[in-house]
């Protein structure tokens, strides 16, 4: 087997979903478009995204965190590490909404006026789907619903705190917990089903809806040999549900962040606490098996967020400035591997999904003697897959290691086009090493394009993951600017972080039989077994 892969202690996973080569296609849900979409791509949309797929000829799908975000729009710092976000809601899949010609007729009037935005605009699909929601709850309600939403309850201890969290967020503007827990006793906790019955029975719903049409879809995706793959953030936000029903998990006196570095002279500040493992390991990792259980109920394979975090920490004092003034956390470095080692045998016992690490940044070789160890993927950025102790040229794609996940860009990155435009010595260098002589092409045109993804389609990694704009940018169905295509420019606040939108609908797509033939022309290789074209 690959890699002795039925000797490592992920043997079992990778044996659930077979030891080949898998192409597939990264994307946020929020970014796919469709014309039954309420300016968001949405759950339903993944239906499609199969279908596209298997076109293609594609085994995974990868997205981010779908976790609820409240009124923000970054899946990284949500409200819940088990809610989902009741934005991606697909209100046509509403037994009650596609039954009724006025919910049918609100929801035809707001895809119409929010489909026509470029980007997706959070707050205004949030106020659009709830208006729908609570029509559609109040035209469902009954005994057989109310059985459903107790089934739910019970089978999901989370709910609980999770209903009460959001429910107290909303009556107070949603502020942060710590200005209004002390106003909150447990009677009053315990009245909220029947003092903010409202609130409670909206919130409860959209939880169980989502649940029902992420489970459905995931179904659909397994029977068309298609992999979901999730998105586990290391860490949760201080202002979240988990942090307020469990404080005793985290430390409130500290933030994560990175240390100063060749990108940021100061180094980052976070916000989020970090973690006590001894109370943690104490309770049996409880809240992390619980967390991990939930996600299989949708999830094949996930990817583990910043997982040199988990061997050690960069830790800051609490409202700390910048990221000068920390330590690393465990302190003693022999034990980062002990450290490690052990999580990640905890999260390998709590599911079957195949974990993969997001293993960039400074890495210490611990993190990937472990990893390698273990049998879980780390992640081949292209670019920065290089000789870096030597002459800095690119490693050839052939030479990965196969326990990995090979890719020209991640949510973090600019996309491929875009950084073939922004750095000029290192695309002459990579225009070298396909074999071209002259002066590379100022900008990535498609033929040029379409022979760096067949080239990367030859790596030894078992997974060839593309963001969806690398891959429809030859045909020019991602968008005319390449630098608008970016989901995520890491530290900074700003009008285009986590709301780009495809330009192009799902139906456009399944509808152009050119376009997955040309894709599957562009990822052929000898070394992409598994694949059918």
């Amino acid at each position: 087997m690959v890699g002795n892969l039925d000797q490592k202690a992920a043997a079992g996973h990778w044996a659930r979903i077979g030891v080949r080569k898998r192409f597939g296609v990264s994307v946020p849900l929020f970014s796919l478009r469709s014309e039954a979409g309420l300016g968001i791509g949405e759950v339903g949309d993944l239906w499609g995204m199969v279908d596209f797929c298997r076109g293609i000829g594609a085994t995974v799908i990868q997205i981010l965190p779908l976790n609820d975000m409240g009124t923000d729009r970054v899946p990284y710092a949500s409200l819940s590490a088990f809610a989902m976000d009741p934005a991606f809601i697909s209100l046509g899949r509403i037994d009650a909404v596609a039954s009724s010609p006025d919910l049918s007729r609100m929801v035809q009037s707001a895809a119409q006026r929010l489909n026509a935005s470029p980007r997706v605009d959070f707050d205004a699909v949030r106020s659009a789907k709830t208006k729908i929601l609570t029509k559609a709850l109040k035209r469902t309600d009954g005994p057989e619903l109310r059985a459903e939403f107790d089934a739910f309850m019970a089978g999901n201890q989370w709910l609980k705190d999770y209903l009460a969290y959001r429910v107290i967020k909303e009556a107070e503007a949603f502020r942060p917990w710590e200005e209004w827990s002390d106003r909150w006793s447990d009677d009053r906790i315990a009245a909220l089903p029947d003092t903010h019955r409202d609130l409670w029975d909206l919130n409860l719903y959209s939880q169980w809806l989502l649940d029902g049409q992420l489970r459905e879809a995931a179904a659909y995706a397994r029977e068309n040999g298609v992999l979901l793959m999730g998105d586990v953030p290391i860490l949760v936000a201080r202002d979240s549900a988990d942090v307020w029903r469990n404080p005793g998990y985290f430390r409130l006196d500290t933030c994560a962040g990175a240390p100063p570095d060749q990108y940021s002279d100061t180094g980052q500040t976070w916000g989020f606490p970090t973690y006590r493992w001894d109370a943690l390991w104490a309770d049996g990792n409880a809240w992390w098996k619980a967390r991990l259980a939930h996600a299989q109920r949708y999830f094949d394979l996930y990817r583990i967020d910043h997982v040199v975090g988990f061997f050690r920490i960069w830790t800051l004092p609490d409202g700390a400035p910048d990221g000068r003034d920390g330590w690393f956390e465990p302190g003693d470095e022999s034990r980062w591997g002990e450290h490690w080692r052990a999580i990640l045998r905890m999260m390998l016992d709590a599911t079957d999904m195949l974990p993969l690490a997001e293993d960039l940044g400074t890495i210490p070789p611990v993190c990937r003697h472990v990893l390698s160890d273990m049998g879980i993927c780390g992640l081949k950025v292209q670019r920065w897959e290089r000789y870096w102790d030597g002459d800095g040229s690119f490693i050839p794609p052939d030479r990965y290691d196969p326990v990995s996940l090979a890719t020209f860009s991640t949510h973090d990155t600019e996309v491929l086009a875009d950084w073939w435009r922004r750095e000029c010595d290192d695309r002459q260098r990579l225009y070298r090493t396909l074999g071209h002589d002259g002066e590379a092409p100022a900008t990535l045109e498609p033929w040029l394009h379409r022979d760096l993804v067949r080239w990367l389609s030859g790596a030894g990694s078992l997974f060839y993951v593309l963001a969806i704009q690398d891959i429809l940018a030859p045909s020019g169905l991602a968008g005319d600017d390449p630098g608008a295509q970016r989901i995520n420019l890491p530290g900074t606040v700003n009008a285009t972080n986590w709301n780009w939108r495809c330009p192009t609908t799902i139906q456009r797509l399944l509808d152009d039989p050119d376009l997955a033939a040309s894709i599957r022309a562009m990822i052929t290789s000898d070394r992409l077994i598994g694949v059918r074209h």
